[in-house]
């Protein structure tokens, strides 16, 4: 008899608790940018030879939001990441150093519970003393450089404190971006 009201017991309370979780609704968490600009900087410097001929390096990424392109505050605005590159040709031993700016949007990976940069593209190339005859080849590289550096690649992962509230799990479903932090919508996972 004494089993049964144990029995009862544990199923009222799971009953209770469970209810109790519903009526948790989303909650938004603030991330500074400096989180993202920390992530990024552990992924710096980056270097990799394109085409068998020409050493790139990046290195020295700073983030900032884009502000004087027809967004509202609450919309998502491009990222816009600003990098020290480096393109040099060893066979020739010449090296050619200049900026490069990235934009991208941020987005979320809920497979993997990460900020994500979609659309990467470069928004600028100058490299000092490149003659304008090779920006098409350097554009290209750029490209094949952000596709590989910052395309998709998680800026941000949440931690499983991120993932949980009160005994209830969470998962991340909107995301928008201010002028210094982003606001992560976590909803109750059902």
């Amino acid at each position: 008899m004494k089993s049964k009201w144990l029995v009862v017991i544990a199923l009222i309370s799971a009953v209770l608790l469970s209810s109790c979780a519903g009526m948790i609704g989303p909650r938004d968490v603030v991330f500074p940018v400096a989180k993202l600009q920390q992530s990024l900087d552990k992924r710096l410097p980056f270097s990799k030879r394109y085409f068998g001929l020409i050493d790139v390096t990046a290195n020295h990424a700073q983030l900032a939001f884009s502000a004087d392109d027809g967004h509202t505050s609450g919309q998502n605005e491009r990222l816009l990441i600003d990098l020290d590159v480096t393109m040099g040709f060893p066979l020739l031993n010449k090296s050619w150093p200049g900026k490069m700016l990235v934009s991208g949007v941020l987005g979320l990976d809920t497979a993997h519970n990460a900020v994500v940069l979609n659309d990467a593209r470069v928004e600028k190339l100058a490299l000092d003393g490149m003659d304008k005859a090779y920006s098409g080849q350097t554009a290209q590289i750029g490209s094949a450089l952000v596709g590989e550096l910052l395309q998709r690649v998680p800026l941000y992962t949440f931690k499983p404190d991120d993932l949980r509230f009160a005994g209830v799990s969470f998962l991340p479903t909107k995301i928008v971006t201010q002028s210094d932090k982003l606001v992560v919508t976590f909803e109750p996972q059902k």
